[in-house]
């Protein structure tokens, strides 16, 4: 987009035609006026200008608030700019997202507009090998994890590292680093430091933590046992220990018209929705359950066809009930056989012959495979 310089418009009398008086009207107007912003800055950091596209930018410190800011801006002697000097202004919305604000500078019969943008600093390590071996990084908790195999001398690594363009990195890429301990490496960028913990681990990289159904980004159709069970159900409370919109839910009947106040009552993942966990890798399940009713939650286990069966149970307490609490499911430990269906039974008591059960809403979330420590 090239640079505009706008004329104001005149107010003419209708009954003089415009195409005759065009020229005059050209010479009437003062086009010396001086409509550039020759500078913009906030907090002392300076802006970069770009007359061409006449685009502002600014990036102040990692951790500056982009909000309530008071540019002070440089302009022709004789113009005016809006907002105005020193004017508060917000370059970001109450989430945070970024904001433009255009600038208009006024001078004679000339005016000029620039979009202005103003950012923090930010600046990250992309890539962290070591040989062969690419290291997880994690931007949040800005902790690097690398394993290598046992018997590795760790005195004297050479990491090599993508990150930042302008960014300057200490430790540099390709030097000798002794991993004994954990070692920061550290960014400068334009005036803030980025630091990131790099642990090197001897041994195998353990098994990441399998989300089986998070009603989300996974998401498996529960096949109904008897009962009446809802995918993809509202979550009832969010603002517990399980904030996530999705949930599954179960009606849980004191009647035993469909057997769906059986212990054996639930939903299950298997046939198009069978899971394939080894016992070998993982060593428990856990479960957000949330029900008004106190007692045991059961996992049953299966290989296909139903073979190889195990009854997992943890109990959900009756010191927080209506709440979703966070139940903990142990593999037998002599399993050998891979798991490819789960059943869940959300309340494993016989409802039909309990006196003090009464038919209600029953909702599991959050299903997941932990792998051995």
């Amino acid at each position: 987009m090239k640079k505009i310089i706008y004329y104001f418009l005149l107010i003419l009398s209708p009954v003089i035609a415009f195409s005759s008086c065009n020229d005059e009207m050209k010479s009437t107007l003062d086009t010396t006026g001086d409509v550039n912003i020759h500078s913009f800055t906030i907090n002392g950091v300076e802006g970069t200008i770009n007359a061409e596209n006449s685009t502002i930018s600014v990036v102040l410190p990692a951790g500056s608030n982009l909000r309530n800011l008071s540019p002070a801006i440089v302009v022709a002697e004789g113009a005016t700019v809006t907002p105005n000097n020193g004017e508060a202004v917000n370059f970001a919305d109450n989430n945070g997202n970024l904001l433009t604000v255009t600038y208009t500078v006024a001078n004679k019969d000339l005016y000029q507009k620039y979009n202005v943008k103003v950012d923090v600093a930010r600046a990250k390590i992309t890539k962290f090998k070591i040989g062969s071996v690419e290291a997880d990084i994690d931007d949040i908790t800005k902790k690097i994890v690398l394993y290598l195999p046992v018997g590795t001398d760790v005195k004297a690594l050479y990491p090599v590292l993508e990150y930042t363009s302008g960014a300057t990195l200490t430790p540099a890429s390709g030097t000798a680093v002794d991993f004994t301990n954990p070692v920061n490496f550290s960014l400068n960028y334009l005036g803030s430091t980025f630091t990131y913990e790099v642990t090197v681990k001897l041994g195998e990289k353990p098994k990441p933590i399998l989300v089986i159904y998070d009603g989300e980004t996974v998401s498996p159709t529960w096949g109904s046992l008897a009962s009446t069970l809802n995918n993809g159900y509202v979550n009832p409370k969010t603002d517990g220990i399980n904030t996530t919109p999705t949930c599954i839910s179960i009606l849980r009947k004191k009647e035993a018209s469909d057997d769906g106040g059986r212990p054996w009552s639930g939903g299950a993942l298997w046939n198009e929705n069978k899971v394939n966990i080894d016992p070998a890798v993982y060593s428990k399940f856990t479960l957000m359950v949330l029900k008004n009713t106190a007692g045991d939650v059961q996992l049953e286990i299966q290989s296909n066809g139903e073979q190889n069966k195990d009854w997992l149970k943890a109990s959900y307490s009756a010191s927080a009930l209506g709440q979703w609490q966070e139940l903990t499911f142990t593999i037998p430990a002599g399993r050998t056989a891979i798991i490819n269906n789960i059943l869940v039974a959300p309340h494993v008591i016989d409802a039909t012959n309990d006196p003090n059960f009464a038919t209600q809403m029953m909702y599991w979330d959050q299903l997941k495979a932990h792998p051995k420590q």
